[in-house]
């Protein structure tokens, strides 16, 4: 998802019977990203951790420089609901975040019943 000033990557890394949890990528023309590490419920996205990055840095430099921020939870509260907001502003809210799960669960379903059937086939030949 792109609007002119910054994009947005999301990618799922595990989902649960009732969490998901996902990594938002956000980045600007200019480089540089927030990368926010959540667990989605139901109805309420929980970021876990937030870190800023520069793509422009090569992998050694970033990864001596990188400091993923304190954590989450100690942030001021004013702070953390300007993050939620931040987050909402870019559509990624519990409705979204719901979808994501169902798709997954879907997927996996899918591909249990296509390796049910490859299994099937290997057997029956």
């Amino acid at each position: 998802m792109e609007n002119g000033k910054w994009s947005l990557r999301v990618i799922c890394t595990f989902f649960f019977i009732t969490s998901s949890s996902a990594e938002f990528l956000i980045r600007q023309k200019s480089g540089l990203s927030l990368e926010f590490s959540c667990t989605a419920f139901p109805d309420a996205i929980v970021i876990d951790g937030l870190s800023v990055n520069h793509s422009d840095k090569s992998s050694e430099e970033e990864e001596q420089l990188t400091y993923d921020g304190p954590d989450f939870q100690e942030l001021d509260e004013n702070m953390r609901r300007s993050f939620h907001k931040f987050l909402e502003a870019r559509g990624i809210k519990p409705s979204v975040t719901d979808f994501m799960h169902e798709y997954m669960m879907k997927k996996d379903s899918r591909e249990y019943l296509l390796w049910l059937k490859n299994l099937k086939n290997f057997i029956q030949e």
